[in-house]
């Protein structure tokens, strides 16, 4: 916090745009959130920030607003030699592939959908719930399917010893990660053992 605010500082005296350079955001800031919602700001969709192999996405549930983070140039797992990685996918890609849609009829109904392949092979396809701001009288899309009961709401939460969930894969768990910087490590665990730790917590 107190190297932000320095940052802030230096950013105003000196109108120095790379004085936030190297200091990362908190997703969990009430602040940029608050001033995000009032300005009628629900999701923000970024790159340039590596989350592994599929994309990083926080909840809605946190702050209001929806977090979509899919910069999957380090997706690769370790295990294979830089000269398979070098000759397949280039030496940190790997070779996970990802699609990031926003599906619905208008700014006010529409939902998240992820889907692609992780670095490991699997294949995944992940529908997110509707944003809270909107009411379920604003919500039927039967053309585009959005409703506000389809979705899974625990895609993007954060669940036990720091891990994340980023997506359902079959036959019925859920590909959780967790790291620091480029440094990433993946796990599986089923629905069922994911879905009692939230209702305990």
């Amino acid at each position: 916090m107190e190297e932000r605010k320095q940052a802030l500082h230096i950013a105003e005296e000196n109108r120095d745009p790379l004085a936030f350079e190297g200091i990362a955001s908190n997703v969990f800031d009430p602040v940029p959130a608050k001033w995000l919602n009032d300005h009628g700001i629900s999701r923000v969709v970024v790159g340039h920030k590596p989350t592994g192999d599929c994309p990083a996405v926080l909840s809605s549930i946190y702050t209001g607003v929806e977090i979509v983070s899919a910069d999957t140039s380090y997706s690769r797992r370790k295990g294979l030699t830089h000269n398979q990685l070098d000759n397949e996918f280039g030496e940190f890609r790997g070779p996970a592939i990802v699609s990031v849609e926003i599906v619905g009829s208008d700014e006010y109904c529409n939902r998240l959908e992820t889907s692609g392949i992780l670095a490991c092979g699997t294949e995944y396809s992940n529908k997110y719930p509707l944003l809270p701001k909107i009411t379920k009288a604003e919500t039927t899309d039967h053309e585009n399917g959005t409703q506000n009961d389809i979705g899974d709401p625990i895609l993007g939460r954060k669940i036990f010893s720091g891990w994340w969930v980023k997506a359902k894969v079959p036959p019925n768990h859920y590909h959780l990660c967790r790291g620091s910087g480029r440094d990433v490590e993946y796990d599986v665990r089923p629905v069922a053992e994911v879905m009692s730790y939230l209702i305990q917590n």
